[in-house]
């Protein structure tokens, strides 16, 4: 096949004669040649534009539109981050109104209707001072009535009241030593509770059961026996409580630990709702209650004793990380997200975390901060 870039080049070389030719010839008798050559040029020309546009510029285009879409993406996740942040902060200052303070108007209520029921009462009763005077008046009514009495009568009546004198005297004797009976046996039940109180702590910790129930810590070969002597003792202490003998808030919470472990949720929350209303700061019994509020589906519950417990202790990442994996699980990738990474700024030795966040942030389409996360979990698992 002959190249067209010949027959080109045999046409340029007539450009001077065409020109030449085409100043002699009129306008309307140009010669077709030349036009030929122009139309070439054209059509190269047109051809040479847009393969560069295709290949130069459209590709420098796209990746412009590309990192731009990226950017918002950053930039929503970031606003979205600080909504986050804002909505807690205001929720918490609401919670701390709605627990500190209570209305005045309910006080007044209650003020109107006492001072309401006392003008009733005056009117239905009457006061101890009146009441101390006629019982006196009466008394000595009877007196008087009973010294007019015949002697005889006199001398049998107070021969009845000496029989009953000393039959109060016995039993009063009677009363003492029951009552020093039952003080005896008081004492000893409170050094047993003391004692059923030191125990379930030391056996507890013989049987490496942890003071938390997260997956992590979590004893799952704890033998029968020792389960069964564990609540036995917890029985022992449950039988003292119902004699109106207090006990410990620390041992409520023990013995959540053992109702746990011994696949009785309903009383771990009982028990751990007693040691967290009796301390209010117990740290450990509000996370182990917001894990098992979890487990029995009281997610709301759940989240509200964790952020207390957060509260209680800001600088304890196990809050954070327990209120994250709730999150996770309900798909509140955002509020999962801002838990994870308040729980690696209180622990940065936590490395794991970075890679949970990567996983996370792939999930919300983020792939700059999945990118960011993976590669600090890299970094830092390299260093150890």
């Amino acid at each position: 096949m002959k190249p067209v870039f010949k027959d080109l080049l045999k046409y340029l070389e007539k450009v001077p004669q065409i020109f030449s030719t085409a100043s002699k010839s009129t306008f309307i008798k140009a010669n077709k040649q030349f036009y030929l050559v122009l139309l070439i040029i054209f059509v190269v020309s047109i051809v040479s534009l847009v393969c560069y546009w295709f290949l130069g510029e459209r590709p420098y285009f796209d990746k412009l539109l590309a990192e731009k879409d990226e950017l918002i993406k950053t930039l929503k996740f970031t606003r979205d981050k600080q909504k986050k942040i804002y909505e807690n902060t205001v929720a918490a200052y609401e919670e701390k109104l709605k627990n500190e303070y209570i209305l005045k108007s309910i006080y007044d209520d209650k003020i109107n209707d006492y001072e309401q029921k006392i003008s009733t009462y005056k009117n239905d009763y009457i006061s101890k001072d009146e009441q101390k005077k006629k019982l006196a008046e009466l008394e000595q009514r009877l007196k008087e009535e009973y010294l007019s009495k015949e002697n005889s009568t006199k001398e049998a009546f107070e021969q009845k009241i000496n029989m009953l004198e000393e039959k109060v005297s016995i039993l009063d004797d009677k009363n003492l030593d029951l009552k020093r009976t039952l003080e005896k046996s008081l004492e000893f039940i409170k050094g047993e509770k003391e004692s059923l109180e030191s125990m379930l702590l030391l056996e507890r910790k013989k049987a490496l059961i942890p003071s938390l129930i997260l997956p992590e810590t979590k004893n799952s070969t704890i033998p029968a026996d020792v389960l069964k002597n564990l609540v036995t003792i917890k029985q022992k202490l449950k039988n003292i409580e119902e004699m109106d003998i207090a006990l410990k808030p620390d041992t409520y919470f023990e013995m959540g630990l053992i109702s746990y472990y011994n696949k009785k949720n309903n009383e771990a929350i009982e028990q751990w709702e007693n040691a967290v209303t009796l301390n209010k700061n117990n740290l450990k019994a509000y996370i182990c209650l917001g894990i098992v509020y979890n487990e029995e589906n009281m997610t709301d519950n759940a989240i509200k004793v964790l952020k207390r417990a957060a509260e209680i202790n800001p600088k304890y990442a196990i809050p954070h990380l327990a209120l994250a994996r709730i999150y996770e699980h309900k798909g509140a990738l955002d509020d999962a997200i801002y838990e994870y990474s308040k729980a690696l700024e209180i622990r940065p030795e936590a490395i794991e975390l970075h890679n949970t966040l990567g996983t996370l942030y792939e999930k919300k389409g983020l792939k700059e901060e999945a990118k960011k996360s993976f590669a600090q979990y890299e970094k830092l698992k390299g260093k150890k």
